[in-house]
């Protein structure tokens, strides 16, 4: 028999390029997600073999040695066994390739490698409690529910009732990284919860390092009729505070600090940790990989914030990496952001919503020619 295999990006490509290639008679022997060293080659990988008699009969000098093939097709195996514990974990149940499947794709995902086989164990064994063996499509889907359901176990969300509650004079903060969309992401909150709401309110920008930083929110704040204040030193900003104390809602945008600029957000974390009642929001876009996340969340802890808001949404095939760094963090999610238009495009964070946002790869069905 003469063995191939054909990789593409989907099964459906790999078999129309096998029948038009090798014809009618060949058989399809198995198909699977391709292998770490071959996934460059396609996303799946399909198996045709050609019976001896329909295979045409070589010419003279060029005859086809089936052991060396067989050889090729052994060691394209072997890779893919070691590839499946290349970390050394070998896991003790009778489904490990589909419990590595589903591991990859999480890791792959973005999450964080330690979370990522914890989750599947953990798919793995509520799966055995209503399955027999994940041999099927349908089975490797359940899977893949189930680790969806052990992530969302894990994931915390601010309570409905936060962005709403009726605390007098509460300081709402947002802060993080430059161009997480800290700005556009307080006016939207401003409309949806102070002004639908019809309680007082009152915009303050800090930033002592840049003049004319506060433009923009200056310009969207007239837009949707919120009173707005600039400062530019702790002592204008803590003016700021006593002067609207009143108000039911203070809203305060802080500026972008990046990894080299955080020792002058010093001063302003000491400003805000003696007002209360208040809340700080650590604004992150979830378009940004997992470890800048996770250093971010570590360098902006000297805010104490109290909630994780993930913005960018729209701008990530998978929000893996924000999943995962809330998970690994411990913090709630607060709210989440998928595009630019004020005020629509913001929604208050729930397991489920952050879940749906989680791209994995259907399960290939593996097919076996017995």
């Amino acid at each position: 028999m003469k063995i191939k295999s054909y990789f593409s990006s989907s099964v459906e490509k790999a078999i129309q390029e096998a029948r038009a290639e090798m014809g009618a008679e060949a058989m399809l022997l198995t198909t699977r997600r391709s292998s770490r060293q071959t996934r460059h080659l396609g996303a799946y990988e399909v198996v045709f073999g050609l019976p001896a008699e329909s295979v045409p009969q070589p010419a003279p000098g060029m005859a086809v040695d089936l052991s060396i093939e067989l050889q090729g097709l052994q060691a394209q195996l072997e890779e893919v066994k070691n590839a499946l514990h290349s970390d050394g974990t070998r896991p003790q149940t009778s489904e490990p390739s589909v419990m590595e499947e589903l591991y990859r794709d999480l890791v792959d995902a973005d999450l964080d490698r330690k979370l990522a086989r914890k989750i599947a164990e953990e798919g793995v064994a509520a799966w055995r409690q209503t399955q027999s063996a994940p041999r099927s499509l349908q089975g490797a889907a359940s899977l893949r529910k189930l680790a969806i359901e052990s992530l969302s176990k894990r994931l915390r969300v601010a309570p409905q009732s936060a962005p709403t509650r009726q605390d007098s004079a509460r300081l709402v903060i947002f802060v993080g990284p430059p161009g997480a969309g800290k700005t556009t992401t307080l006016v939207k909150f401003a409309v949806q919860h102070c002004l639908a709401a019809q309680r007082s309110v009152r915009i303050i920008s800090v930033d002592t390092h840049r003049v004319a930083s506060h433009e923009k929110l200056r310009a969207l704040a007239a837009v949707v009729g919120i009173g707005f204040t600039a400062t530019n030193t702790m002592n204008e900003f803590v003016g700021a505070l006593k002067e609207f104390r009143t108000k039911e809602v203070v809203l305060v945008d802080t500026p972008g600090y990046g990894s080299r600029d955080l020792e002058g957000a010093y001063d302003l974390s000491c400003c805000l940790s003696a007002a209360s009642p208040k809340e700080i929001h650590l604004v992150l876009p979830a378009s940004m990989k997992r470890a800048d996340l996770s250093r971010y969340v570590l360098e902006y802890e000297l805010f104490k914030a109290d909630y994780l808001l993930f913005t960018k949404l729209d701008e990530t095939e998978s929000c893996g990496a924000a999943l995962s760094t809330a998970i690994v963090a411990n913090k709630p999610v607060s709210f989440l952001t998928s595009g630019q238009s004020i005020p629509e495009d913001l929604e208050s964070a729930t397991a489920a919503r952050l879940t749906a946002y989680l791209s994995l790869p259907e399960p290939a069905e593996a097919v076996s020619a017995a």
